[in-house]
């Protein structure tokens, strides 16, 4: 040992030689006891080895003792080493590839839980798991043996349990549409529904049928007297009769006889007042005075040459749009060229043409007349409109001039219901106009016969009232004409009937009038022109009027 300046001691061996330093030593000795370890550890591994080669070859017997194949003895010279087990369970297999394989359904049947390992033997997973079970988790592969013969194909194993539905994948493409299937069985009726709620009340409809008669009630109450009906015109005074010739004188002592009475003189002319039997009484007449009815006495009796004998016609004026209405001009006013029209059978517009050229181009000035009016019925007269107000038992005249507006209602007439004095034209109320002034038709409702009022038409009043004596029900349309009433059949094909208003009485009387299609819906006569102004089927028509008295 030598000791330096510094003061450090360096050993030196054998024959002078250096010594190692402590840092050195260190090293050696670690590298030792790593490499001491290393070889505990592959002492260790090839004991594990060993051991798993063993219970390797034990598994492969094993596994031909489960499969049920023959277990050939250990030949000769083979122990229980395991490189000699691994050998001959080599040989083992490669005389079974080349002997006939086991039954189809057994092999299918087994390969289910068949593993190929290394060492190209067949082992089931549960001998596999108890092998690493017996090693406390360490499985190691042996080393691998020789490559073996190609063994023939298997078959196909059985189709396992479906695996759990993986995830949904996205949304393919719309395809084409398909054809068009068959038409499917008709399904059953279904169940009978719920009641549904109950409608709305319905429109009041027409009247029924009348019902059977009421018991007769209790006497009522006397009224009072009527009032006394105004006396008729008095008759001028008769002329006296011729003093008749003197007779020859008589014996003396006594007279001679009378003379020859004269003729007697004119009667007076028929009275104008109601009598008992004509209808009900609506009204109270007017007052007239003596001077006034003596003056009317020459031109309130009809003649027999005022009966029409022919209507000649029709000639078309222009054709409307409507099949109901009434077209009109004033039957008082000579140079009046105007023309007014009321289409359909409600409204409350009357339209005024200037004259007829303007009426057939269309050109035309509406007026309201302040009340709905109902039907054809309606007239002219000296510049004021005539009317029945719609729904009422009333009649209207509406001055075209002033716009003033009067009512006249009329007692126990029809009026609603449906029940129409002419049903053709939807009318109750008929005004007329001939050369002895103003009338009004309509049906009573007490036995539905057919009433003419005479109008007055200064007060807007009613003079008298005269039973037809003829049933509405049988009458298509009607008008007056020279204080005739004429009554059309219910075709209005011709006139079937005439009443003198004045000697009240019925008269004999049959006119062609028109073919019996369509629907007449107006007639009125006219005394300016005695013309009948007719609305048949939309078309405007007049027919002239001869008389008996044309001849």
């Amino acid at each position: 040992m030598l000791k330096l300046g510094s003061g450090t001691w360096r050993w030196r061996g054998a024959g002078g030689a250096p010594a190692l330093s402590n840092g050195l030593w260190a090293l050696l000795f670690g590298v030792s006891v790593l490499t001491a370890l290393n070889s505990a550890g592959l002492i260790l591994l090839l004991l594990q080895h060993a051991q798993l080669s063993e219970r390797l070859a034990q598994t492969d017997v094993r596994l031909r003792e489960l499969l049920g194949e023959p277990v050939a003895p250990l030949p000769a010279g083979v122990t229980s080493d395991p490189e000699q087990l691994i050998a001959h369970s080599q040989y083992s297999r490669d005389k079974r590839s080349q002997d006939d394989g086991p039954p189809a359904g057994t092999q299918r049947g087994e390969q289910q839980e068949m593993m190929m390992m290394m060492t190209y033997s067949m082992v089931p997973v549960r001998i596999l798991v108890e092998l690493c079970n017996s090693t406390k988790g360490i499985c190691l592969t042996g080393p691998p043996g020789l490559p073996g013969h190609n063994g023939t194909d298997g078959l196909p194993g059985l189709k396992g349990d479906p695996g759990v539905q993986g995830r949904r994948g996205k949304r393919g493409e719309k395809g084409d549409l398909g054809d068009k299937g068959d038409v499917g069985v008709p399904g059953l009726p279904g169940e009978k529904g719920d009641v549904g709620v109950p409608g709305l009340p319905g429109v009041k409809g027409d009247v029924g049928v009348h019902g059977p008669p009421g018991v007769k009630g209790e006497v009522g109450v006397p009224g009072p007297p009527g009032v006394k009906g105004d006396l008729g015109v008095p008759g001028p005074p008769g002329e006296k009769g011729h003093v008749g010739v003197p007779g020859p004188p008589g014996p003396p002592g006594t007279d001679g006889p009378l003379g020859i009475p004269g003729p007697p003189g004119p009667s007076a002319p028929p009275r104008v007042a109601r009598s008992k039997n004509q209808g009900v009484v609506l009204a109270n007449p007017n007052d007239d005075t003596l001077a006034e009815r003596m003056a009317k006495t020459d031109t309130i009796l009809t003649k027999t040459e005022n009966i029409i004998k022919a209507l000649l016609g029709p000639t078309n004026v222009t054709k409307m749009e409507s099949t109901f209405g009434t077209w009109m001009q004033d039957t008082a006013m000579e140079n009046d060229p105007r023309i007014w029209v009321v289409e359909h059978f409600s409204g409350r517009t009357v339209k005024e043409y200037k004259n007829m050229e303007s009426f057939q181009n269309g050109s035309a000035n509406s007026i309201d007349v302040k009340k709905f009016f109902q039907g054809c019925g309606h007239a002219v007269h000296n510049g004021s409109f005539y009317y029945h107000i719609a729904g009422t038992f009333k009649v209207a005249k509406f001055n075209l001039q002033t716009q003033q507006l009067h009512t006249l209602a009329i007692e126990k007439a029809l009026y609603h219901n449906l029940i129409y004095f002419l049903h053709n034209s939807k009318t109750y109320f008929k005004l007329a106009v001939d050369e002895h002034g103003l009338w009004l038709i309509f049906a009573s409702s007490v036995d539905e016969n057919i009433i003419v009022a005479q109008l007055e038409e200064t007060t807007f009043s009613i003079t008298t009232y005269i039973n037809a004596s003829y049933p509405r029900t049988k009458a298509g349309n009607a008008f007056i004409a020279r204080g005739v009433l004429y009554i059309t059949d219910a075709k209005d094909a011709k006139i079937t009937y005439a009443f003198d208003l004045f000697k009240r009485e019925p008269l004999s009387v049959s006119v062609e009038f028109r073919a019996p299609t369509g629907i007449l819906t107006m007639v009125s006569y006219s005394p300016k022109n005695q013309t009948l102004y007719v609305w048949d089927n939309g078309y405007v028509q007049t027919y002239d009027v001869v008389f008996l008295s044309d001849d």
